[in-house]
């Protein structure tokens, strides 16, 4: 489940916001995973998608992929 944990206004207008991947298990109440995922906000509401960094070597904690289609 997202939690968004931090905003940063950023000089070029892009803003920054730092998410947390927060378990919302009763075994696992921290962050899997924190992130920062940049986006520019357009004058209709919307937003541009500019980037997203994985934090903390939180990279290696992402299980692989698990295919919902199998060829047969």
């Amino acid at each position: 489940m997202p939690e968004v944990v931090g905003i940063k206004e950023n000089d070029d207008g892009t803003v920054t916001l730092t998410v947390e991947a927060v378990c919302d298990m009763v075994i696992c109440n921290d962050a899997v995973i924190t992130h920062e995922l940049t986006v520019r906000f357009a004058e209709d509401g919307g937003f541009q998608y500019l980037g997203n960094e994985i934090l903390n070597d939180g990279i290696t904690s992402i299980p692989d992929y698990q295919y919902r289609i199998r060829k047969e």
